[in-house]
């Protein structure tokens, strides 16, 4: 029984700094590096939303090897001195006070990133130190904070200027966050992105040892576009803007007015969409009313044009997965800030549903407008979707298919394929299957076989190249497909199209060892490296756990008054004759069989040579680390050399130990 006191003095309340300072995660969505650097942006939007209102041209960002930050803006300046409404100096209600902001009325700021009056402080409490340099109204004012409390008096010093200027400089606490090393990709992120958005903009970036950057874009995200993605399907970024004035629809709503624009283009080399609030971006796309809106207006757009030009039956509907694949879209809208529904502090996505009715209608019909104008541009954006279309929907017939293949029960009658010859034992550390070539080599396997714990499945001819052909194509094959089952363990490939298909575990694998036996020829070579090749493609991690083998059989049995000696290749046999030879034996006391196939071996040979545990070789396939040697290796193994084949397996299979 808890003895500790509950009672009316225990409920206790965070002051000041340590609201943050214990719980930075509430503001910054995480306490590692990621919260770290959202406290970081905090700052630099400040500064992007005084430019976004026309004040101020140029922001500079720099980082200092030990992590200070110092954010330069040429806006306005941060009001510092005495305020009369509040009773309080500027200084603590910026940098000091949850809550406070020249946000809130639309008159400062008529859109803002900064919107919950809730980041310069929050930055601040979470800092080792802090040092706001504000200059207006022919003044500079210093203030200095340390572990978020400030330091000194407010500093005020006359100058003969009236330009005006903010500069921040900073250090993140580690005591508030795990790391406060936030990479340079990061700020560039960062920057790109609202360089993009703002091209009356000029961004500067000095990171510790790196080079100055200077980032720019004259005109905006169509610059942005050509850079990041030249080729495409169409040259053309089209570029949509719109404005409009409603409510969110209740009886308590404010009208406000919303600037919507969208850049989009299509391309096969890149696709993405971004969406941003008042240059907020917001990755929560499943969540963001404007990703939603995009989706839908571009969806229904296409299919409509694409209906009434007669490429889509009327009966059908267009898919966005069919759209997603090619579309580079970057959209944008801006209202009131205090007149949007972020979802959280960190802004990664808004909930107004004003602005996803009218972003949606805007998309669909600036989008189909733009068809009708450009119709040559606009078939080949619907051909490309149609191709998508296509693909998707026989990707997804050949899921279907597979999953309700490979998802029945192992032990159901009739589930696995016919011509498969199951063992006794249902322990899988000591059941092993082996994978021959042609069904009469089955019938030979399957009378030497030890059917305590030894199953076949034979395999006609060779199978498909899975190192050449696309996932759908391979999982159309009904050999694989059986051979998948077969195995139990599922697959560890990933696809756009195919999804859903039971996934790679190890631990229901079915067997202790999976063996490949085929001819000791050329063609039966090829076949296993076939074998191996769609291991590496399907179920890699097979070969890391040592599941595979290869059962060589011989090429020569050698018979000397009833006693068979067997030889693998011709170097063997010519060490078996010599050995024979110098006992005394000659020509007449020795027959030399060459094997003509598995399927023509009888059983007592096909156990003795190839089955039993105690007599058979098996070769153990290794897998190496060295990703691309190994992709050279399964590559090498695939061509037609049968010399440097066998090569590469003396040097890189070793003999296994068959008791094991």
């Amino acid at each position: 029984m808890n003895n500790n006191i509950y009672d009316n003095n225990s409920i206790s309340s965070l002051k000041d700094e340590q609201q943050v300072r214990q719980k930075p995660a509430v503001i910054f969505g995480t306490n590692d590096v990621n919260g770290c650097a959202h406290s970081i942006f905090e700052i630099i939007s400040n500064s992007i939303d005084e430019a976004r209102e026309g004040y101020g041209d140029l922001i500079k960002i720099t980082i200092e090897e030990d992590n200070t930050v110092t954010v330069e803006d040429n806006g306005r300046g941060v009001p510092m001195d005495w305020n009369d409404t509040e009773q309080k100096f500027n200084w603590e209600l910026v940098f000091c006070q949850l809550y406070a902001s020249g946000k809130y009325d639309s008159s400062n700021y008529s859109s803002s990133l900064g919107l919950n009056g809730l980041g310069a402080t929050s930055t601040q409490y979470a800092s080792e130190f802090m040092e706001v340099t504000s200059i207006r109204d022919k003044k500079k004012y210093v203030k200095h904070f340390e572990k978020g409390r400030p330091v000194g008096e407010l500093e005020v010093i006359d100058i003969d200027s009236s330009l005006t200027a903010t500069k921040i400089r900073f250090k993140p606490d580690i005591e508030v966050f795990t790391s406060i090393d936030v990479d340079y990709d990061f700020y560039i992120d960062k920057i790109r992105r609202q360089a993009m958005l703002h091209p009356s903009i000029t961004f500067i970036l000095k990171y510790k040892d790196k080079e100055e950057l200077r980032i720019h874009y004259q005109e905006g995200i169509k610059t942005f576009i050509d850079e990041t993605v030249p080729n495409r399907i169409i040259d053309q970024v089209i570029v949509f803007n719109g404005h409009t004035r409603g409510s969110d629809n209740t009886s308590q709503s404010k009208e406000y007015d919303l600037d919507m624009g969208v850049a989009i283009s299509f391309s096969r080399d890149n696709h993405f969409v971004e969406m941003y609030h008042n240059g907020a971006y917001l990755k929560d796309s499943n969540e963001n009313v404007t990703d939603i809106a995009v989706r839908n207006g571009i969806t229904k757009a296409l299919e409509e044009v694409g209906k009434d030009r007669s490429k889509i039956p009327k009966t059908e509907k267009l898919s966005y997965k069919d759209i997603d694949e090619i579309l580079l879209c970057i959209g944008y809208t801006s209202c009131e800030g205090n007149m949007t529904y972020f979802k959280n502090q960190t802004k990664t996505a808004i909930g107004n549903p004003f602005i996803h009715l009218e972003y949606q209608n805007f998309i669909y019909r600036e989008l189909k407008d733009w068809c009708a104008r450009n119709k040559e541009q606009s078939d080949k954006i619907i051909a490309e979707v149609l191709l998508n279309k296509k693909a998707r929907e026989s990707a997804e017939a050949v899921k279907k298919r597979v999953i309700k293949k490979l998802t029945s029960n192992i032990d159901t009658i009739g589930s696995l394929p016919a011509k498969f010859v199951e063992c006794d034992s249902k322990d899988p550390s000591k059941r092993e299957v082996y994978i021959v070539e042609g069904d009469s080599a089955c019938g030979s396997c399957k009378q030497a076989r030890n059917s305590s714990f030894q199953a076949i499945m034979p395999v006609r001819g060779k199978i498909m190249n899975c190192l050449k052909e696309d996932l759908t194509k391979i999982l159309n094959s009904d050999i694989i497909t059986d051979l998948i089952k077969i195995y139990g363990c599922g697959i560890e490939v990933k696809s756009k199209h195919i999804k859903d298909l039971p996934r790679f575990d190890i631990n229901k694998l079915n067997w202790d060892k999976i063996i490949f036996c085929t001819d000791a020829d050329l063609d039966g070579m090829q076949i296993r490296c076939l074998l191996i090749a769609m291991v590496y493609r399907l179920m890699p991690s097979l070969l890391k756990y040592g599941k595979i083998y290869i059962a060589e059989t011989p090429l020569f049995e050698i018979v000397v008054k009833g006693e068979s000696y067997f030889a693998y290749d011709e170097d063997e046999k010519i060490s078996i004759l010599k050995d024979l030879y110098s006992k005394g034996l000659s020509d007449k006391h020795i027959k030399i069989n060459r094997s003509k196939g598995l399927g023509e071996n009888d059983p007592e040979m096909m156990s003795v040579s190839t089955m039993h545990p105690d007599t058979r070789r098996l070769i153990r396939v290794k897998y190496i680390e060295n990703e691309q040697r190994l992709s050279e290796l399964i590559n090498a193994l695939m061509g037609d050399d049968i010399h440097n084949r066998k090569a590469l397996i003396e040097q890189y299979f070793e003999v296994a130990n068959t008791t094991e």
